[in-house]
């Protein structure tokens, strides 16, 4: 099942991502071109939903537990936890009330990564100190915040081409349906913020809750 896996990721779901990203980029070139801009979202929202059912499928198939039920969980008692433990960094996790309990198991996972991440990078690239992650809800739209206190990405100064990390970062939020930001100056810390839309959380028939 692993090799399965392995194959379905290298030959189907890398390209997909590939022309997800160059429909995104795409997008941004054709602004003002109301009808181009509304053919490219339905073939990006189609890319998506293809991509997010196989990255379930191979989910199953790797026998990866699923974070619907507990990414709060998972990121505060293994993430951030083991993060402190290995970088001596001072990792915070602050949950809004209105954060939904249940996310379809895809989003969860995207998060997840994307968070793993970014602190990964505070560490290795920003020598950071302490990092604070967020997670805020609205009625409209679901935002993560990565807030860390290093150096600063210089290459967002100097136009220097992005890092596999941060294209990573970026593609997990366009398969979740999202945006993903980053604010950074030298020496003043760098800003990764996820925004997603409430509408774009798409349940699967299998992990809707059963009626009560």
């Amino acid at each position: 099942m692993s090799e399965l896996a392995r194959e379905l990721h290298d030959q189907l779901a890398q390209p997909l991502t590939g022309l997800l990203v160059q429909t995104e980029v795409f997008m941004r070139e054709q602004q003002g071109h109301r009808e181009v801009l509304d053919q490219l979202a339905f073939v990006k929202t189609s890319v998506r939903e293809v991509l997010n059912d196989m990255r379930q499928i191979l989910c199953d198939l790797r026998g990866e537990p699923g974070l619907a039920n507990g990414l709060v969980l998972a990121l505060g008692e293994r993430l951030l936890a083991t993060c402190q433990v290995r970088t001596g960094m001072k990792v915070s996790l602050w949950v809004s009330r209105s954060w939904p309990e249940l996310l379809p198991p895809e989003t969860s996972i995207h998060m997840y990564r994307i968070i793993q991440e970014a602190l990964n990078n505070a560490h290795k690239h920003g020598r950071a100190r302490s990092v604070q992650v967020a997670l805020q809800a609205s009625r409209e739209r679901l935002v993560i915040k990565i807030r860390d206190d290093g150096r600063g990405i210089t290459w967002l100064e100097d136009k220097k081409p992005i890092g596999m990390g941060l294209l990573g970062m970026r593609e997990r939020a366009a398969l979740s349906g999202g945006v993903l930001t980053v604010r950074s100056r030298p020496l003043a810390g760098t800003t990764i913020m996820v925004s997603i839309p409430r509408e774009a959380l798409r349940w699967s028939p299998k992990h809707v809750l059963p009626a009560s």
